[in-house]
């Protein structure tokens, strides 16, 4: 899968303990890409073609790791490795030092350790790295608007969901703040079948924070904001380009996503 010869496990390079990528031996692997989905569907008797309800891309994203150690390892050695590496309780960043993905991280633990020896000596090791989903991460991705002045504005932008998961993307957070008039503001996503996302009766100067993925709405001035939010449609991205058209009373606002899933094969 990767032709690197280190990695990063927890913000601790490999090259610390000696340790680079490869194997012993010249066996192939084979491997999920992390790109597969599951269906739901429903039989009918004597209808041939069944129905179906929909597709989640599942299983999560598992892969062999094999590194090696150039020279002969000793006992406290190996328990520094193994402290390192495996046992823990929480899910770590992995990185690859490979040049077509440095920007690419995975979310894992490290899982069913084994061990090669050769001479009765620690040569190798072996794991499976199970991820949190069915890709890896690119770092998330944010749009920033110009500052506008006057009591109303408009404007058109486009923003590129560079995600691998063919699903909607809800931002993270929106963050929108109002001029010093209040008022409204409205987002169309032409590209998404012109769907509208409209805030309403905003103040002069407040601030509202939205995760559209959690559906959680936030505000600097008012302690139940969500009676401002008429349309009910929360701002969603198409995989690829998005055009958005945005009008109101605002000063400026942010887009920004989750980490963006990357799919590595």
């Amino acid at each position: 899968m990767f032709y690197g010869n280190s990695f990063i496990f927890d913000g601790v390079a490999s090259e610390m303990f000696n340790l680079y990528l490869g194997q012993i031996g010249d066996s192939g692997e084979s491997m999920t890409s992390g790109s597969d989905v599951s269906l739901t569907t429903q039989k009918i008797y004597r209808r041939p073609t069944p129905f179906i309800y929909g597709a989640e891309q599942t299983p999560v994203l598992s892969f062999p790791l094999s590194v090696y150690v150039p020279g002969e390892m000793v006992a406290p050695h190996y328990s520094a490795i193994a402290g390192w590496l495996w046992g823990q309780s929480k899910y770590k960043i992995l990185r690859i030092c490979q040049e077509d993905i440095q920007e690419v991280y995975f979310n894992v633990f490290l899982t069913a350790p084994e061990i090669t020896r050769v001479g009765n000596i620690i040569r190798a090791f072996r794991t499976t790295v199970v991820c949190d989903s069915p890709w890896g991460y690119k770092e998330a991705q944010r749009y920033t608007s110009p500052t506008y002045s006057g009591q109303v504005m408009s404007d058109e932008f486009t923003f590129y969901n560079d995600s691998d998961n063919s699903a909607y993307t809800y931002p993270r957070e929106l963050k929108i703040i109002a001029n010093a008039y209040g008022g409204t503001v409205t987002i169309t996503n032409i590209t998404d079948s012109n769907r509208v996302f409209t805030l309403t009766d905003l103040l002069p100067n407040e601030i509202i924070t939205i995760n559209c993925d959690l559906q959680i709405m936030t505000s600097d001035l008012v302690t139940y904001p969500l009676y401002k939010f008429t349309t009910k449609n929360w701002l969603r991205l198409v995989r690829g380009g998005n055009s958005l058209s945005v009008s109101g009373n605002i000063s400026n606002f942010y887009i920004t996503t989750y980490p963006t899933p990357v799919k590595i094969g």
